[in-house]
């Protein structure tokens, strides 16, 4: 029985260093073993990925005009929306702050922007609600595919982080690949 209870109390420690407390997401650590793990099964498969990375807009005035609680509730509810939006095979994580990732296996990129608009749809239509008052929240999401925007799991997290930057600057709430983005001259 106390052996029993020790390895239960083990299990329990080991899921909590995996999986964020407020958001029910895996954390960053967690993402970048898994990220490193996609890079070789896509090279030595030869199939593709994609790396979504998405930030709850003006998060910062959200949490200064109704409080850190808020923010939080905001936080994981978001959390708990893009778990239940993707597949079991798909992998979603805490990037940061109010920074989120999504991992997935095998998708192409059409398939991609239709998932990233609905979950963009699925955040700005959910119920955020303070006292007598409903909060408008919304995501702005940048894409990146493997191989077709890197060969590394860090080349794709920039490109999936110049695409997040591009969508912020170019008017939030939506989902952006970075294969749209224009090159520079």
């Amino acid at each position: 029985s106390f052996a029993f209870r020790r390895i239960k109390l083990f299990q329990e420690v080991e899921k909590f260093s995996l999986v964020d407390g407020l958001t029910g997401a895996f954390r960053r650590r967690v993402l970048d073993e898994r990220l490193a793990e996609e890079v070789v099964r896509a090279q030595t498969f030869k199939t593709t990925f994609c790396l979504m990375l998405l930030d709850i807009d003006k998060f910062k005035n959200l949490n200064d005009t109704y409080g850190h609680q808020f923010g939080d509730e905001v936080l994981r509810r978001v959390g708990e929306i893009l778990r239940g939006s993707v597949y079991e095979t798909d992998f979603v994580a805490r990037y940061g702050g109010e920074e989120f990732a999504i991992l997935l296996p095998r998708a192409e990129p059409a398939g991609v922007l239709r998932k990233a608009e609905a979950l963009r749809k699925a955040i700005e239509s959910a119920a955020f609600d303070l006292a007598m008052q409903r909060v408008k929240v919304t995501i702005s999401l940048g894409i990146a595919h493997y191989p077709r925007d890197g060969q590394t799991a860090d080349a794709i997290v920039r490109q999936a982080d110049r695409a997040l930057y591009h969508a912020k600057d170019t008017g939030r709430n939506r989902a952006v690949d970075v294969a749209e983005i224009p090159r520079k001259a």
